[in-house]
């Protein structure tokens, strides 16, 4: 097997000197502090009621912007950034609400607005303009009844504080859903990416007890989230925000998840060297590549994360491996109650690739194949799990049945044209048509 702008408040800790400023929840409105007894961890101190709020984790900062940020016309902001912002706003999260959204945090004491659009923006805005706290005076300030729970162990989120700033790295993809090109960045830690690329990626075992299924314990390495990793939630959370933003189903928001797989560019290099081992999933976030079994442990993991039924596919006899996808039996691969999902290249939940040789092709114009089993050859099915059935595939099916018959007239139109201007006028309707289908398709 070959091998949008949101406010994002990661907790680090930092060697940095603070300094300390009598409290109460009133001197502090507005400001960012850090729990210096405590690992770092962050706080918001909303200004609207000078209660805090725990920054724990990404997504309760998405929760924060959308609460608490201040909609302002493009106008009001180039005033704010030419000279400052008034005091009535110190320490609120503005919204450019003209202009995508984007974010700014204007600090309480200077009134200067910072801009928080990236992620790396807001460790910067953490890292300079955090004030470092006690336990003691911190426990003076209340805590907001509808605020994240602080952690009280050492949870994954909470492992997170450990990380070295200089250590993290914003890694952005690029992909394509509904022919919309979207963009996603995600903070990742050297620290953990090498972690990952040391544990073991042999399977080993006594040779008088093996497991019951060896290539499932082999995979099943693979498929476990180290301590203090929290990629796959983050990510997860991302794609529920843009799920959530535009309406989308459960289906839409993973045929969603599984673009953003596909896109992740293919790892010609890795595939033609037949030494290479398989990635953990971190090790494909990080270096933003991969081939079809990586692709496929990271698919596993964030499908399981959304609630769905998955499991590992293998063909031997074309060295290929694909993502299954728990849908109905009639859709699915062989009967087995899984859908084929491929992962390399873009391709419709459900569709076969007519050419797999490394990344799959994309063959235009084999529609009559697009669900046939028989070029797979034989079929192994591992690391099944139960849960929500995708079904899209009749959806699919009928948009092929669409283009093939399209493309059938065009066929067999073309050679009868003759200078029937009135008949070259429909079929060149029935190109663009095609055409068009064509380029949704395949999102070309």
């Amino acid at each position: 097997m070959k091998i949008n702008k949101w406010i994002i408040f990661p907790l680090v800790s930092f060697s940095l000197l603070f300094s300390f400023l009598p409290v109460s929840a009133a001197s502090l409105s507005g400001r960012i502090l850090l729990q210096v007894q405590d690992k770092g961890q962050a706080w918001y101190i909303n200004p609207l009621n000078n209660q805090r709020y725990f920054l724990g984790r990404p997504d309760d900062a998405f929760r924060i912007m959308r609460e608490f940020g201040l909609g302002v016309s493009n106008r009001d902001l180039n005033q704010f950034l030419t000279t400052k912002a008034p005091g009535r706003l110190a320490g609120r999260i503005l919204l450019q609400v003209e202009d995508k959204g984007q974010a700014y945090y204007i600090e309480p004491l200077t009134l200067n607005l910072h801009y928080l659009g990236r992620p790396l923006d807001a460790f910067n805005v953490i890292r300079s303009l955090g004030l470092g706290i006690t336990n003691s005076d911190l426990n003076k300030i209340p805590v907001a009844r509808d605020s994240t729970p602080e952690p009280t162990t050492a949870s994954s989120s909470a492992q997170l504080l450990t990380v070295n700033l200089k250590n993290l790295v914003e890694q952005e993809y690029k992909l394509k859903y509904k022919n919309n090109d979207f963009s996603i960045s995600l903070i990742l830690s050297s620290d953990l990416y090498n972690t990952y690329s040391k544990l073991p990626k042999v399977y080993s075992y006594l040779i008088n007890d093996p497991p019951a299924n060896i290539r499932e314990s082999f995979y099943d390495m693979f498929l476990r989230v180290q301590k203090g990793d929290t990629s796959i939630d983050d990510l997860v959370n991302k794609f529920k925000i843009i799920a959530e933003q535009r309406a989308w189903s459960q289906d839409e928001l993973l045929e969603f998840t599984l673009s953003f797989i596909q896109y992740i560019p293919y790892d010609d290099e890795k595939a033609t060297n037949t030494t290479s081992n398989p990635f953990y999933h971190y090790e494909t976030l990080y270096l933003n590549k991969g081939v079809c079994s990586d692709k496929v442990f990271l698919a596993h993991l964030l499908f399981s994360r959304l609630g769905y039924g998955v499991a590992i596919l293998d063909f031997p006899d074309i060295n290929h491996s694909a993502i299954g996808i728990a849908c109905p039996l009639k859709d699915s691969i062989a009967g087995s109650g899984y859908c084929y999902g491929e992962t390399t290249n873009y391709f419709p939940i459900g569709v076969i690739p007519n050419n797999i040789d490394g990344q799959a092709q994309t063959n235009v114009y084999g529609f009559d194949t697009l669900f046939a089993e028989s070029k797979l050859g034989t079929i192994e099915i591992f690391n099944k799990t139960t849960g929500r059935l995708y079904q899209g595939v009749p959806a699919t099916k009928n948009q092929i049945n669409q283009l093939s018959t399209l493309y059938q007239e065009i066929i067999s139109t073309r050679e009868t044209l003759a200078y029937d201007y009135a008949a070259i006028a429909f079929y060149n309707q029935k190109v663009n048509l095609f055409n068009g289908l064509l380029k949704e398709f395949y999102q070309q």
